[in-house]
This record gives C-alpha cells, sequence and structure tokens, in this order.
C-alpha cells in the first residue's frame, strides 16, 4: 500500500473502526506497560490492564458514552506519574495509557478524528526507542538511515497497514472481529518496540 492510500484510508476510519484502530495500538504496546509495572511493582497495573479489556468488551457491546466515561476516570487515576520514574520504561509505560486514553476518548468525544494522530504517535514511540538504544551519537542523516533500516519501522508499517485493511472489510465489531484484531495486535506477544515478556 502507497503512503498516500494508507494516510486517506487512515483518515477515513470512523466511529467503532476508529476506536477499533487505537484500541488495537495501545493492545500491541502493553507488554511495555507490563514489564515497566513488573520491574516497579506498579500498584495500578491491574486496574490499567481492566480498561484495556473493558474498552474492548465495550466495543463488543455497543456501549453509551457513560460506559467509555467510567473507563477513562479508572485509568486516569492509574495512570504511572513520570516524575516518580527515572527510567525509560515509564515513558513507554505511560505512552500505552495515552494511546488506551485516545482510544476510550474516540466514543466520547466522537467529532475528533484521533486515528491518524495516535498512528505517527506509535511511530515516533518506535523511532525514540531506537534513537534510545541505537542512536547516540548518530547524524541526522545517519539516523534517518537508521529509521528506514529497522525492522522494527517496516514492522510497525506492516501492522498498521493491514490493521487499517481489515478494519475497512468489517462491518461490525463482534466477538469474533476483535478476537482477531486482538490477535493481531498481540502479535505473539511482541510489542511496537519488540519488547516481549516471553524473554523473561
Amino acid at each position: 500500500m502507497k503512503a498516500n492510500q494508507f494516510q486517506r484510508h487512515l483518515a477515513q476510519l470512523k466511529g467503532w473502526r476508529e476506536t477499533a484502530f487505537i484500541l488495537a495500538l495501545a493492545e500491541r504496546a502493553y507488554p511495555n506497560f507490563s514489564l515497566f509495572s513488573q520491574v516497579v511493582a506498579f500498584s495500578g497495573a491491574q486496574s490499567v490492564l481492566t480498561c484495556l479489556q473493558q474498552g474492548w468488551d465495550a466495543l463488543v457491546e455497543n456501549a453509551e458514552e457513560d460506559r467509555y466515561i467510567e473507563i477513562l476516570e479508572l485509568l486516569e487515576e492509574n495512570v504511572p506519574d513520570l516524575e516518580d520514574y527515572d527510567m525509560y520504561g515509564a515513558i513507554t509505560a505511560v505512552g500505552f495509557c495515552e494511546t488506551l486514553e485516545q482510544a476510550l476518548l474516540s466514543q466520547v468525544n466522537t467529532d475528533k478524528r484521533r486515528a491518524t494522530d495516535s498512528a505517527q504517535n506509535s511511530f515516533e514511540g518506535v523511532m525514540e526507542f531506537l534513537e534510545a538504544t541505537e542512536g547516540e551519537g548518530l547524524s541526522e542523516d545517519d539516523l534517518v538511515k537508521l529509521f528506514d533500516n529497522s525492522p522494527l519501522i517496516k514492522r510497525e508499517m506492516a501492522f498498521q497497514e493491514e490493521l487499517v485493511d481489515r478494519l475497512r472489510k468489517e462491518s461490525v465489531p463482534d466477538e469474533h472481529v476483535v478476537a482477531g484484531l486482538r490477535l493481531l495486535a498481540s502479535d505473539e506477544g511482541v510489542s511496537n518496540i519488540g519488547i516481549s515478556l516471553d524473554d523473561e
């Protein structure tokens, strides 16, 4: 899929499809949050996981706006405070929470399109990780080469393209469709930045 075609299809996602797209981005980033939570014994970990699960459940149930507001309130109470953690993992954990928040907000404030920004933020999260882990001392040109040749970037693009393509073909977010989206997003437990909880 060409870049301009992808961007056009992405911008056309509305309603449940837009919410599902952003939820899938969050699902894919969840191992980042989970690893952080395990390392620091984060007290809000289970509540945040509940928010992710309930976000998907609400989509299947075609829940009212109030249900999404309830989930948002629980999420906001349990987002890690970056000032409390001097570690890169906290940034990726908060990034996951922010993506989940955008997915939930897409059902509360339906006038604002959020899929394109969320897709870009996911790409930027991968680029920031690459810069932090492999880009020390590189010039801007070399950083661009690093990004262009990175398997993580290519994997992110392939995932987002497949996700958009799949969402455009579905008519309703029933349990079967949502299960398929979550399976695609989970990518055998490997996150958008290559973290796998199975490696522990």
